[in-house]
């Protein structure tokens, strides 16, 4: 039998490596906007592991309007001042032990949280080093 979270890391890691230049280019313009933040992929708004103009097309951000950013698109950039940096960070220093804005480099590498329910208790972090 095969383990599901088996089955959702390599979801995760194709998903990454198949759209990789997509979301360094996603979060480098967004955070030259935005300033430092996080990338969240909604994994039930997303279909397959191949990132589409229409996801991205809904996800930019161009605004200094941090309101814009929200958990309900299938890709988001979560800048650093946000209401929703806050929430995630808790909830990925009650899961891994990690306080993502003290020990985790932020300003050279993006890290991706994986959301795979509403709630968001079930979520995965990866990093992409730039």
């Amino acid at each position: 039998m095969v383990n599901s979270s088996q089955v959702e890391k390599r979801r995760n890691k194709k998903f990454i490596i198949n759209n990789s230049a997509a979301l360094k280019q996603y979060a480098l313009s967004n955070q030259q906007n935005l300033g430092i933040g996080i990338i969240v992929i909604n994994l039930l708004l997303i279909e397959n592991d191949t990132l589409t103009e229409e996801n991205l097309a809904n996800s930019f951000i161009l605004s200094d309007d941090d309101q814009n950013s929200s958990l309900q698109q299938p890709i988001s950039y979560i800048p650093l001042k946000n209401f929703w940096f806050k929430i995630v960070r808790l909830k990925i220093k009650k899961k891994y032990n990690i306080d993502i804005k003290k020990d985790y480099d932020i300003e050279n590498k993006f890290l991706i949280v994986f959301l795979k329910d509403a709630s968001l208790e079930k979520f995965s972090i990866y990093s992409i080093k730039l």
